[in-house]
């Protein structure tokens, strides 16, 4: 959604979705289960803008440990500042400060609030992405996931990418 600058006197609530295939055009890694939706209040101070609200989606992510595919729900706050380009600073080596982590750029008298609403979606997906705390993942033997069956495979002797590993110390 393209917000104009010169429409808003001091602020206004705008409430809308994000189909992240406008964004995310080809990108693979990242599904989407449903549109992003976000509710959000526009304040303008000068040329300084900031926005700040909720924004919710559903990924699909592959889980860490079992390899399996499960939905990750997002739902978190956000809260960006605003500045024109012409503020940006030119150094090119700018060590961020923290409000400035939270802070972006625009261009002429018009916002599109569709790539930061996505972005902030993104920024919540986490490092180590598990399915469940209790994941037992896949068994390092046979490959079968744990959290379905126990395989009874032997894994006192390691694997074959461990018993690897300690030939490769041996050396050294």
């Amino acid at each position: 959604m393209i917000i104009k600058l010169y429409d808003i006197e001091d602020e206004i609530a705008v409430t809308g979705e994000v189909e992240p295939s406008r964004i995310f055009d080809g990108e693979e890694t990242i599904a989407f289960l449903a549109p992003i939706q976000y509710d959000v209040t526009v304040t303008k101070f000068g040329t300084d803008v900031r926005i700040t609200g909720s924004v919710k989606g559903t990924l699909s992510l592959i889980c860490d440990r079992c390899l399996e595919q499960f939905p990750y729900p997002v739902d978190g706050p956000l809260d960006m500042g605003l500045l024109p380009k012409e503020e940006m600073p030119q150094d090119h080596e700018l060590e961020l400060q923290g409000d400035e982590m939270n802070l972006d750029y625009y261009e002429g008298d018009e916002i599109d609030l569709d790539p930061l609403v996505c972005e902030e979606v993104v920024l919540n997906i986490p490092i180590k992405a598990l399915c469940g705390e209790a994941c037992k993942g896949i068994c390092p033997v046979c490959g079968q996931n744990l959290n379905k069956e126990d395989c009874g495979c032997d894994k006192s002797g390691g694997s074959v990418l461990g018993e690897k590993l300690k030939l490769l110390s041996k050396r050294i």
